[in-house]
């Protein structure tokens, strides 16, 4: 609903689907990214309002890579988030 605050699992799952945008190997506008799965594993909630991501992307010669995005709160880490990923020139 328009105006109400996402909740901690919210916050954490679109940190999760951002890794690929904030470690991409390449150029910025050179490739086409298409994130074709997300699969996120939690194994403890989040606790305070800030998500931290440690991500890295690695794509193979053949166009397909995947980012992978150890995620944190403010105080430990509670989880990973994997990005299957399709690269294509533009």
């Amino acid at each position: 609903m328009l105006g109400e605050r996402p909740s901690a699992l919210q916050r954490v799952l679109a940190a999760a689907d951002s890794g690929n945008g904030v470690s991409t190997e390449l150029p910025p506008g050179t490739p086409t990214f298409i994130n074709a799965e997300l699969t996120v594993h939690l194994f403890a909630e989040l606790e305070g309002d800030w998500v931290c991501l440690d991500s890295r992307t690695r794509i193979g010669p053949n166009g397909v890579g995947l980012a992978s995005t150890a995620l944190y709160d403010s105080h430990a880490r509670v989880g990973a988030g994997h990005q299957a990923l399709v690269v294509r020139k533009r």
